[in-house]
């Protein structure tokens, strides 16, 4: 659905979201504290409580910086401070905006960097993964994976076969985290792999092939040891990524 124009990078975080269009916004997660406690003095008390429950302080300053993070980019598009957005859960459990349902968001967050998709077109998930050399690529493609899928990445070779795993895994998590159905949905039931024609990747839903006609999904090009891509629901005529520097 609509075509990727990716040519104009995102040099601002301007609050600006033209209609049609995506944005992914990256932050490097690898912080000084300073810019951790700032970031952190935007979270709420629920926000700070589940900060609290991680033991290992790397993963609890990633968890705290993504989070307000988070909050200066939606607070930007609101028009309003980062501290006084507001959230909730959908019926699904998919944090969404309390008070506008005219743009959707998603956030996801591994070691060393954070993105944050944002839409006006509809439903959005995204997911970025630090590569793994050491995971067992083939035995969890063959059990999480569709047949497609799985006979796609034993296709690789060498450090192919790793990154093609993580650009499979992280389709099919940004588009289960757009449809907010979390475990309802069997990750075997559909394919998300690249599409030799189009820089876009190609959906397939088994039980229905209309429904993926409804999504558009990219992988997103970010630095060699990540992988990533997001899912947007609804027709996109541009996807736009930026780097944050306003921290």
């Amino acid at each position: 659905m609509g075509e990727l124009n990716s040519a104009r990078t995102l040099a601002e975080l301007d609050g600006q979201l033209p209609s049609g269009e995506v944005h992914v916004w990256l932050v490097n997660l690898e912080l000084q504290e300073a810019v951790t406690s700032k970031l952190g003095a935007l979270l709420n008390p629920e926000e700070h409580q589940r900060a609290a429950r991680f033991e290992v302080a790397s993963a609890r300053g990633q968890f705290i910086a993504s989070r307000g993070f988070l909050r200066m980019v939606l607070g930007r598009y609101l028009g309003i401070g980062p501290a006084k957005v507001e959230f909730r859960l959908s019926a699904h459990g998919k944090p969404e905006l309390a008070e506008s349902k005219a743009l959707h968001f998603n956030l996801s967050h591994t070691e060393g960097l954070a993105a944050i998709a944002a839409s006006g077109v509809g439903a959005v998930g995204i997911d970025v993964e630090r590569i793994r050399d050491e995971a067992d690529v083939l035995g969890l493609a063959e059990r999480f994976f569709s047949k497609k899928e799985a006979a796609w990445v034993r296709s690789q070779v060498g450090q192919g076969r790793v990154a093609s795993f993580f650009t499979c895994w992280t389709a099919k998590e940004a588009y289960v985290k757009a449809r907010g159905g979390g475990l309802s949905i069997a990750l075997d039931g559909f394919a998300a792999m690249p599409d030799p024609d189009k820089p876009t990747l190609r959906l397939e839903c088994f039980a229905d092939a209309a429904e993926a006609r409804r999504w558009s999904l990219w992988p997103l090009t970010l630095p060699s040891e990540f992988r990533g891509a997001v899912a947007v629901e609804g027709a996109v005529s541009s996807l736009r990524m930026g780097w944050a520097a306003e921290l």
